[in-house]
């Protein structure tokens, strides 16, 4: 068997290889980020070839899943960790991420055998107490401090255990790769040999991975392909919530959410999290409507709030959170071009309550009546909730899984709800009085009388 050294050079923003080196990236435009890698090339006189199957032969394999404990975690997994996957858990430092593992391994460990737990960026007294604070113990919980891949590969061997956590991957470090841990080499290769043991062993496998001051996943968008799970872990440094967001599942769904408190002894779950979100009084302010975000199977009743104030510069403020950017400049357009509501000369804060992030577009009507609300000082109609996405010539257009988000809101005592048309004929019977709309104009006439 022959190594042949190959020379290239690549990006560490990106991943883009080029075999000279360039000031400026093609792929991603950053200036100063490729760098010189080195890869071995190994050559075999022999490989062995994959053979073509029919369709007809294929065996069907059995997945089973694991109980993490955790039923919020299992929820968000499709209903438990499946052997041989290999999970990547992203999130802002201090979110949490460690906690969340230490609580799922110490679970493992006692109803399914041996897990090692591999700390890269902590002491094992570092996480001798963390385990102790959250109470996890057991002869079956196997610790190791290191960074260097040889001696992970080593404890596998020795130990064969059936869930391996990996804290973090940006610092696990191959001496044979010759450049510097969490570069994109070391993060590819690394990624690559845990996931070739997790599919020929069937062990279950935990990364941790880094987040960029962008709020993406360090490293390669490679990483993101390669594993089977992506999980986010989400929350604001200053709030006790916590979010376990399923960005990409091969096993489940995705879009599917798990709801947690950071309490003093750990991560508490709270599986009734509909109305987590809801303000605790029932008067209806102006600048703030109820909308039933779906979050994969789970409804979420959310406060749109907004705040239009007199602007005192040339240039209106713009002011967005829990919601895209974007998307709201695009509503508030509609408002000026259908209805001639003028917001060009007032400052606007958009804010959903509780640092939620909602990304579907069913927002945009609570949205839009939440604007023209703070606009007139006027509180919208009681106990009324809202739903439907705006189309650029003031349309309503219907949304999804209609009929489960008005089931949630007649359970927390709403009375009446605004619907798009199209969605009329999913209505079930809630007792809610549903308004369905076509236009805008309708919605804003309904919800704002007055305006």
């Amino acid at each position: 068997m022959k190594q042949k050294e190959k020379i290239f050079y690549c990006c560490s923003e990106c991943g883009y290889q080029s075999i000279r080196w360039l000031g400026k990236c093609p792929n991603c435009g950053s200036w100063n980020t490729l760098t010189e890698e080195i890869r071995k090339r190994r050559e075999t006189q022999e490989q062995e070839k994959a053979r073509p199957c029919p369709l007809d032969e294929v065996v069907m394999e059995e997945h089973p899943r694991l109980s993490t404990g955790v039923a919020e975690c299992d929820r968000v997994l499709g209903g438990g960790l499946v052997s041989g996957s290999l999970i990547l858990l992203a999130g802002e430092p201090g979110i949490g991420k460690s906690t969340l593992l230490i609580s799922l391994v110490g679970h493992l460990a006692s109803e399914t055998g041996k897990v090692l737990y591999v700390s890269a960026e902590e002491s094992l007294t570092q996480v001798k107490l963390r385990a102790s604070r959250l109470g996890v113990s057991g002869p079956h919980l196997y610790l190791l401090a290191t960074t260097e891949l040889p001696l992970v590969k080593e404890a596998l061997l020795q130990l064969k255990p059936r869930v391996v956590v990996i804290d973090s991957i940006q610092t696990i470090f191959d001496p044979d790769i010759p450049t510097t841990p969490g570069s994109v080499t070391q993060v590819r290769e690394n990624t690559s040999y845990f996931m070739s043991l997790a599919k020929q062993t069937g062990i279950s496998i935990f990364l941790v991975g880094h987040i960029t001051k962008e709020g993406a996943i360090a490293g390669p968008k490679l990483l993101e392909h390669m594993v089977d799970v992506v999980l986010s872990f989400e929350g604001e440094a200053r709030s006790q919530l916590r979010i376990l967001r399923s960005l990409k599942n091969r096993f489940g769904a995705t879009q599917e959410i798990g709801v947690f408190s950071m309490e003093e002894h750990g991560l508490r779950e709270i599986p009734e999290a509909s109305g987590i979100f809801l303000p605790d009084f029932h008067q209806m302010l102006p600048g703030a409507i109820i909308f039933p975000a779906q979050e994969g199977t789970r409804t979420l009743l959310v406060e749109v709030q907004s705040l239009t104030t007199p602007t005192y510069y040339g240039v209106p403020k713009r002011s967005v959170s829990g919601l895209d950017y974007n998307r709201v400049s695009m509503v508030l357009a509609v408002l000026e071009k259908k209805l001639h509501y003028n917001f060009g000369t007032h400052d606007v804060y958009i804010n959903v309550g509780g640092g939620l992030k909602v990304e579907e577009t069913g927002a945009d009507l609570p949205l839009a009546l939440s604007c023209v609300s703070s606009l007139k000082d006027l509180a919208p109609r009681t106990a009324c909730v809202a739903m439907g996405e705006l189309a650029l010539t003031g349309e309503v257009r219907p949304i999804g899984q209609i009929s489960q988000r008005l089931k949630e809101a007649a359970r927390f005592g709403f009375q009446s709800a605004i619907v798009p048309q199209g969605n009329s004929r999913d209505v079930p019977a809630t007792g809610l009085q549903v308004y369905p709309v076509r236009w805008l104009k309708e919605a804003v006439e309904f919800c704002l009388k007055g305006t």
